[in-house]
């Protein structure tokens, strides 16, 4: 029968309270009527009296069976029906090749539903009682009723330690939270069941015992902590329920995304919830299943990263600070992308101790430096400042055209020494190239203008993020000019600022993601390339304009990057059989007070028809590692190159 709320109820009792003093009333005046003049005029405000209250029951039975019917039925369901959420699988994560990066595996947990166990619950209960009747003992029932039910759990949960050989215990209050607040689910009474406890409960427990084994998943990575900034990881969370929701739900923990593609891709990879709706008792215990909807689980989802060359740019990295970023030139999709220190991402499955949390913490790991690290670029900027130098005029390619190093300059009152103070002579802007000399590059920018030059990076979008498919990419990096100096209260621009913005010092700061980017652009003549983590052969990055230089001087920038591998500052990345581009930088940064060195490469190959560009940071972690960007970076350039083009 339907349950009328008491405010409704109320309401309607006035009502008839009303009606019945108004009636009664009537009923004195006719009668007074009828002794003084015995005569049926009288019964015409009795009639109208009966027929207005006739009238108005029938006008309230029609508004709440008719008109509130919708209303009355959600609040027969809500006090009758419960519903429990079951969260879905997750998808499985490939990479481009069809190799399983992520996926989930089975764990067992054993289970005790408080419905399986009422008749014992009631007979502790009594035993209590009679107990403390017989002590002479005061009988709270509603603590009773409480022990009752520890008592109850607590020799279940011995039993399974005597079978696995475990030492579980019973929360007393987590026990009781959960009779208030999740009737409906089970207690977990051990989880992460080894095979071997597995086998020992499914052997030991008696045949109509109440404790169950359930399954459930978590995530697994093979590969572990290979492509884990990439891949990222889970954590248990459960699915939000509006406080309007038509039936009071339950619900199992699921898994959401909390860096990553497991975090980006979240959406896709969650699925679709299953439920199953219970009629309940007073008591709030489940009678019959009504209804069930299988959950779906989550679509798969196939990254841009080829998995060997991931791990041979991470063994590459060793136990360096730095990161590695490979891009194909004409899809713009990611091949690989390393950052150490990394993490196994199984550690962090099915849940995270604190201990681990603290430790990937105090190492630095959860930063992706290829993606949210940023540092002055150094001399691989020397590239953006030769196409200013070019597009404006302040250079050219004739060998006449040079500038005389001494191994220093002054610019102001200031002395600006090349690298290692070396003396280079008369520098061409080729040799300038091929050789780094600073000196020719804090000349030619006093002629071309820190403005010129700043506009040149920010043409190839060195000033923004790239909008990879990953989360929390930084939006630190800086192009700096005048007047973002001035606004940011850093004082006037000087002629040093601009000496040290064409060396790739200062004020600049860029990701080495957004550096690969720059050189996918510059091998393909074009201003802007878009990295993709997501594999799919429809990316195209022909829309994007040219760097707008004269086809005989972008050949000879080319053609004076590959000059610095065959003979100049990147040597060390010279390939054996295929023709590469690219150039070396060392800069400097200041790290808890200590000046200390990052060692970059940039580069492409092959360079008659590029196909993949590569991005190389990695920084000192003490004063001691002595890196530059030819001795330490160029050689791992090598490694990953000559796997990719020979080995693989």
């Amino acid at each position: 029968m339907r349950r009328i709320p008491t405010k409704c109820v109320g309401k309607f009792a006035i009502s008839m309270r009303m009606l019945r003093l108004l009636g009664m009333k009537l009923f004195r005046y006719a009668a007074r009527q009828f002794r003084s003049k015995p005569n049926y005029w009288w019964l015409i405000p009795l009639g109208l009296y009966f027929s207005s209250v006739f009238l108005f029951l029938a006008c309230g039975l029609f508004y709440r069976q008719i008109i509130q019917h919708d209303y009355f039925s959600q609040k027969e369901k809500r006090q009758n029906q419960r519903r429990i959420i079951i969260p879905a699988a997750r998808g499985d994560i490939y990479d481009r090749n069809g190799k399983l990066l992520v996926h989930n595996l089975p764990t067992f947990e054993l289970h005790l539903y408080f419905d399986d166990i009422r008749p014992e619950i009631r007979q502790e209960y009594t035993h209590l009682i009679q107990q403390a009747r017989s002590d002479h003992k005061p009988v709270n029932r509603k603590q009773l009723q409480q022990q009752a039910r520890i008592n109850v759990f607590q020799k279940h949960c011995a039993l399974a330690n005597t079978i696995t050989g475990r030492q579980e215990t019973i929360d007393p209050q987590a026990l009781e939270r959960h009779y208030r607040e999740s009737l409906l689910l089970p207690v977990t009474v051990l989880s992460n069941l080894s095979i071997e406890e597995y086998a020992r409960l499914i052997d030991g427990l008696p045949p109509r015992s109440p404790l169950y084994i359930a399954t459930s998943y978590y995530r697994f990575y093979p590969y572990h902590a290979a492509a884990s900034h990439i891949l990222g990881y889970v954590v248990s969370s459960m699915e939000r329920v509006p406080h309007t929701a038509a039936l009071r739900t339950f619900q199992f923990k699921g898994k959401t995304g909390k860096t990553g593609i497991e975090l980006s891709q979240n959406s896709s990879l969650l699925g679709i919830n299953g439920e199953r709706i219970f009629s309940v008792d007073l008591s709030g215990f489940r009678a019959d299943c009504i209804q069930e909807i299988p959950p779906c689980k989550g679509h798969d989802c196939t990254l841009s990263i080829d998995i060997n060359l991931q791990c041979v740019a991470e063994q590459a990295l060793e136990d360096k600070l730095g990161s590695i970023a490979l891009i194909d030139v004409n899809s713009g999709e990611i091949l690989a992308m390393a950052s150490k220190p990394n993490y196994d991402a199984n550690l962090l499955s099915p849940r995270i101790s604190s201990e681990i949390y603290q430790k990937i913490t105090q190492s630095g790991a959860w930063l992706n430096r290829a993606l949210q690290g940023v540092y002055p670029p150094a001399s691989t900027f020397k590239i953006i400042s030769t196409i200013a130098f070019l597009r404006h005029k302040t250079s050219c390619w004739d060998d006449q055209d040079t500038s005389q190093c001494l191994g220093f300059t002054k610019i102001g009152p200031r002395i600006f020494n090349c690298d290692h103070s070396v003396a280079h002579g008369s520098v061409s802007l080729r040799k300038a190239m091929e050789k780094s000399c600073n000196v020719y590059y804090y000349l030619r920018s006093q002629i071309c203008g820190a403005e010129n030059i700043a506009d040149e990076a920010k043409r190839f979008h060195l000033d923004k993020k790239t909008a990879v498919e990953l989360p929390f990419e930084t939006n630190r990096m800086i192009v700096p000019t005048p007047a973002w100096k001035e606004k940011k209260g850093y004082g006037k621009w000087y002629p040093g600022d601009t000496a040290n913005m064409a060396i790739g010092q200062g004020y600049l700061l860029v990701s080495p993601l957004q550096m690969a980017c720059f050189m996918a652009s510059l091998a393909k003549n074009r201003t802007q390339t878009v990295p993709y983590i997501l594999h799919d052969p429809r990316h195209d990055q022909s829309p994007y304009p040219t760097i707008g230089l004269r086809p005989k001087d972008y050949r000879a920038l080319i053609g004076a990057l590959q000059s610095v591998i065959d003979s100049g500052t990147g040597r060390l990345a010279k390939l054996d059989r295929v023709s590469s581009a690219g150039k070396s930088g060392t800069a400097q940064v200041w790290e808890q007070g200590e000046k200390r060195n990052v060692a970059w490469f940039v580069g492409f190959a092959p360079v008659e028809n590029p196909s993949l560009a590569i991005a190389i940071a990695i920084q000192e972690n003490s004063k001691h590692d002595n890196y530059y960007g030819g001795r330490t970076a160029a050689p791992i350039a090598r490694q990953i190159l000559n796997y990719y083009f020979n080995t693989r």
